[in-house]
């Protein structure tokens, strides 16, 4: 019997660089307050796959 394939929910893209991040391992994150209407605001998580990879981030947003 085949194992079960893994969902695409369970990982996202580097903020970054772009590589595939396993959200059930640890990585480091930013949580980031995004503005989208004068009166709302929407708190965004960018993922990064290694702690160098935020250091080189110069986002907010990739």
């Amino acid at each position: 019997m085949p194992s079960p394939t893994r969902s695409d929910e369970e990982f996202t893209s580097c903020a970054n660089c772009g590589k595939l991040v396993n959200l059930s391992e640890y990585h480091p994150t930013v949580v980031v307050r995004h503005s989208v209407t004068a009166n709302q605001t929407e708190n965004v998580t960018l993922h990064f796959c290694s702690e160098d990879c935020l250091d080189e981030w110069t986002g907010p947003f990739p």
